[in-house]
């Protein structure tokens, strides 16, 4: 790899050390007395303890947790003086005194703490391992309870996670027991790079990306298909685990990370130790998943042509067969589906007194897939520890161990995959018919694979081991200042191999390659692939605070970090095995195989500014620069910018003083600027022309590939201005969040065509700009609140308009559904652009004598084309209701998508081949004889509606309370996408084929449907 010029980090870790360790000489001479600081924390009506509420001295590092009876000791070494002492916990209000410390070294402090619906006080990290309040920030911050992504478990953080997270759309794309998942937050923020959050667990940035070890794209797409199919790496993640997580969507909250968060940042912080009693929890759930909607599937008693096997695709065979003859229909979903039965087990102890905690943690997850001889097992392991070294140090350490293995079929995007293997063929085959042998027989269908060969013969199998490690040394030399050194690694192995074995008949070269359909002789496949991927990142940061006046304070942040990634790919494969032969070596045709190589790093430093004037106006300042070995030579470094303010006149004396805060509790007004980068656009040598070699007249010669390199190349930046206010009434029983934003990313990343004349195709470059604008509503809602009953209502709303502009020519995609999707001046990101209807002026289709439908034509009788669909939405929702009547609990989640299209190449398929419903009106003479043919090759007809709304959660708890030994139990009775109401003619419009892409979605090409699920869990404590 390139070394980078590093002169200007080397000089910023000097300047970052050599004060940190003159303050630590200061510190060691320091005279201080042994002070313990002890009291008891309750909720403040119902006097109920608050275990787990953090007691700190402000502007030290001596903190402790409250313990299960919401007491608390806190020993602390300090100077004698006037300090504050402040007790913080998520969803409710911090409360601080002043406590002085003389010559009595036994101080009390109790704390009363209210509840805080608006979260103001909630202390949110953003870049700066110290973090600030919400109170303080500019811009709009989402943050999800851990509790709140179990109450329906699910095994896959993102997938709990939706409809939880304002501004965001995360779309499951699979039903797959492992299935891939989509986050976009506020838009699509790039064209040809990932559009994907940047994910940090503890600290730790982690990896997230989909990488193929099974279906891998050279034996699937023969380069005809862009996605990112399969698993994403956060399905590795306990969402037991989680205490919390945190979602910046804005520029302004993401600019602190500078080049890897134009797509915004989601945190995830993991449980910790709490001191006092050995805390056990165990919980477990039984999850039975079933198809939610079966397609309807043709019933005629006839087809076209004569007999079974003759003729396939019967309804637009050519020339059009008028003579029928009897069939005997099947519905081959009841074979490929299956009632699935999965369990979810965690158990987790929590302990520890002032000077170490400790969180251990251990999961299982087990979950058939609907689809037969599919499923994903999952093993976890966690455990944090958290030291105290001296007064003024803490060490803090955590591991993450996951090994999974999923059995999986071939994804859509392949005629081989169950979805498909039964969408392309007429539903009147018998596909259990075998010969003398007991070999499986041909269905008739050109080549095509039986769908029983895909079910019982094809063997796929992805196996992970990850490891996810943070240590974090956190120093108070002296009163106000904090040093934080964080230092993270993330480590996964991914193997993949697939076996197909030789069928006795002849089958279609989609899936084994080459141009030729394969006999007996010939077929049979086998892969073996791996994928290694390693991420390290190391961080240091400093906090000082100062207070300027009495009503003015600074806060002043700093940091360096440092990120390095090292991947590995390889992949073996060949065709031609003989019958039991199932590894790659004892194929008689080796295929071209695969060994790519990766290899990054970025560094950065920034600087932020914070003043506080009294309580109630915030002012933020930051700059951050980048370099990145990925950039071009004249590009190397990047600078970021950010700015907010923060007004909360609901915090001011004066407001205090008014018949307004009777009945208005909270009133804050904000706005924020800020610029981010994505470097994912950019490969790791994108910047160098690569040469490949040959043999040549027995000598080896070196040839370029068909890029050209661009030295120049930069990474796509966003601006982004988001204004807001934050409204609570009543108490704060009713809360109101009101979030618009208006963002730009510019140099976005396509490949250019280029003359041939210059030895090369195409070459990456910066060319044109995307705008998201949009706004956000939350509205929470507190409409009974009594002793024994309780409910609470809470909405979310997001409108996001994407517009593509300054592209220059159109750019249009080739797939494998068809779909034709284009990049067009003026229009959102990925609309489909194709040929479609002719109409008359009224609206009405153009027929013909026949009474079909024409395809719309220039006077030359060329096909015309025009935008035919969106597949971003215009606006989506949540809204949850929580109920809890004494010792029960309800909670009901509905989600909204409204406005989006869907490119549902299935149902075009199956009209086509015979097996779909106006197949059927055809043959049984309700459509004139040709329609399907008439219609099929029109692309306005693979359109669908992909609006929905589902009941997406569903959460019934009785807590039975204390048994025994047991301190407290609950059962629960859950489920997940139980309804959906929409017109969608296929299986689900959340679905897309083409995974995690950015710019190809709402495509339906064989995914697996995503099933209905229901569980039954028991939560105990000891």
């Amino acid at each position: 790899m390139e070394k980078l010029n590093t002169s200007w980090h080397s000089t910023l870790r000097v300047l970052f050390m050599a004060p940190i360790f003159l303050l630590l000489f200061i510190t060691a001479n320091a005279q201080t007395n042994r002070y313990v600081i002890t009291g008891r924390i309750t909720e403040d009506a119902s006097k109920a303890p608050i275990p787990g509420a953090g007691v700190k001295v402000q502007g030290t590092n001596f903190a402790v947790a409250a313990n299960s009876d919401g007491t608390y000791s806190l020993t602390a070494n300090l100077a004698p003086g006037s300090y504050q002492l402040a007790v913080t916990f998520i969803g409710y209000k911090t409360s601080t005194k002043q406590i002085t410390l003389g010559s009595n070294t036994n101080v009390s402090a109790d704390f009363s703490m209210s509840q805080d619906a608006m979260g103001l006080d909630e202390v949110i990290v953003t870049g700066t391992s110290q973090g600030t309040t919400r109170k303080q920030l500019g811009n709009y911050i989402t943050t999800v309870k851990g509790d709140d992504l179990v109450k329906a478990p699910t095994g896959n953080v993102l997938t709990s996670l939706q409809g939880k997270v304002a501004g965001a759309q995360i779309s499951q794309n699979s039903g797959d027991p492992a299935g891939g998942m989509s986050v976009k937050l506020r838009g699509i923020s790039s064209a040809n790079s990932s559009t994907e959050p940047l994910y940090i667990i503890d600290g730790v940035i982690v990896n997230n990306t989909t990488t193929r070890v099974t279906n891998t794209t050279a034996n699937y797409d023969g380069g005809n298909f862009v996605g990112s199919i399969g698993q994403n790496r956060m399905v590795d993640i306990n969402p037991a685990d989680i205490e919390r997580v945190e979602v910046l969507n804005g520029a302004s909250a993401a600019a602190i990370y500078g080049s890897r968060a134009n797509a915004g940042v989601i945190q995830i912080f993991t449980k910790k130790g709490v001191a006092g009693k050995t805390q056990v929890s165990f919980n477990s759930n039984l999850m039975i998943s079933e198809l939610r909607k079966k397609i309807e599937v043709n019933q005629s008693p006839v087809k076209f042509g004569l007999g079974v096997d003759v003729l396939t695709q019967d309804v637009i065979a050519t020339p059009l067969a008028t003579i029928t003859s009897p069939v005997t229909r099947y519905d081959y979903q009841d074979y490929i589906f299956r009632t699935a039965v999965g369990t979810d087990n965690n158990l987790s102890i929590s302990g520890g007194g002032e000077n170490t905690k400790v969180y251990s943690s251990f999961g299982y997850f087990n979950n058939q897939g609907i689809i037969k001889n599919t499923d994903f097992r999952k093993y976890t392991f966690r455990t944090n520890i958290e030291q105290k070294i001296t007064d003024w140090a803490r060490l803090s350490g955590g591991l993450n161990y996951v090994k999974s293995a999923a059995n999986e079929k071939p994804d859509g995007n392949s005629f081989f995959s169950p979805m498909n293997s039964v969408t392309i063929i007429g539903n009147f085959h018998d596909i259990w018919r075998r010969d003398a042998n007991g070999n499986l027989m041909a269905v008739g269908e050109r080549g095509r694979v039986n769908p029983v060969s895909v079910i019982e013969d094809i063997k796929q199998k992805q196996e992970v081991d990850r490891i996810i490690a943070n240590a974090a040394l956190k120093l108070n030399p002296i009163k106000n200042l904090t040093v934080d050194f964080t230092l993270g690694v993330d480590n996964s192995m991914q193997n993949g191999t697939t076996y197909i074995p030789p069928y006795t008949y002849n089958v279609n070269p989609d899936f084994f390659g080459g141009g030729v359909t394969m006999n007996a002789a010939q077929n049979g496949y086998s892969s073996a692939a791996s994928n290694k991927a390693l991420l390290f990142n190391n961080e240091i940061n400093a906090t000082y605070q100062a207070q300027i006046s009495e009503k003015l304070t600074s806060v002043t942040q700093v940091g360096y970090s440092y990120q390095y990634e090292r991947g590995q790919y390889a992949l073996l494969q060949g065709r031609g095995l003989a019958p039991k032969i199932t590894t790659v070596n004892g194929a008689s045709t080796p295929l071209p195989g695969v060994d790519g190589r990766t290899e990054l790093s970025i560094s950065g430093a920034y600087v932020q500014q914070n003043f506080k004037y009294k309580d109630h106006l915030f002012v933020t300042g930051a700059l951050r620069m980048d370099e990145s070995s990925v950039f071009g030579v004249d590009e190397r470094n990047q600078l970021y910018v950010k700015a907010s303010v923060s007004y909360v006149p609901s915090s001011a004396d004066y407001w205090k003083n008014t018949s307004l805060s009777s009945w208005w509790d909270t009133f804050k007004l904000r706005a924020a600027y800020g610029q981010s980068g994505n470097l994912t656009g950019i490969s790791a040598y994108e910047r160098i022309n690569a040469y490949s070699g040959q043999p040549f007249l027995g000598f080896t010669s070196l040839f370029t590939i068909g890029t050209l390199s661009n030295e120049a190349v930069k990474p796509e930046r966003q601006d982004e201005l988001e204004v807001g206010t934050d409204l609570g009434f009543l108490k704060n029983r009713l809360t109101l969040s009101f979030n618009y934003y208006n963002k730009k990313v510019k140099d976005l990343l396509l490949p250019q065509v280029i003359a041939p004349t210059e030895g090369f195709t195409s070459f990456l470059n910066n060319i044109g700009s995307l705008k998201n604008t949009g706004f956000e509503i939350i509205l929470g809602g507190t409409p009974i609140k009594t002793n024994d009953f309780n409910w609470n209502a809470n909405l979310i709303f997001n409108k996001n308009k994407n517009e593509a502009y300054d592209i220059g020519a159109m750019r249009l995609l080739s797939t494998n559904p068809g779909a034709p999707i284009g990049i067009i001046d003026g229009e959102p990101l990925g609309v489909f652009y194709g040929t479609y209807f002719a109409r008359n002026a009224d609206g009405s289709l153009v027929t013909n004598a026949a009474g079909i439908p024409q395809q719309a034509r220039d006077g030359a009788g060329n096909p015309l084309r025009k935008v035919l669909g969106d597949p971003n939405p215009d606006f989506n929702w949540t809204i949850v209701n929580d109920f809890n009547y004494k010792k029960f609990g309800l909670r009901v989640q509905l989600d909204g998508v409204q406005g989006s299209e869907v490119w549902n190449a299935d149902w075009r398929t199956r009209q086509g081949v015979g097996n779909g419903k106006v197949a059927e009106q055809e043959q049984l003479g309700q459509l004139p004889r040709g329609y399907v043919a008439g219609v099929y090759a029109i692309e306005e007809w693979r359109i669908d509606d992909g609006s929905f709304v589902k009941l997406r959660e569903v959460a019934l708890s009785y807590n039975i309370g204390k048994v025994k030994s047991i301190s407290n139990m609950t059962v629960v009775l859950s489920g997940r996408n139980l309804i959906s109401w929409d017109k969608y003619k296929g299986y689900d419009p959340e679905l897309n084929s083409a995974g995690q892409s950015t710019i190809l979605r709402n495509i339906d090409f064989g995914s697996v449907p995503i099933p209905r699920t229901f569980s039954l869990g028991l939560q105990v404590k000891f």
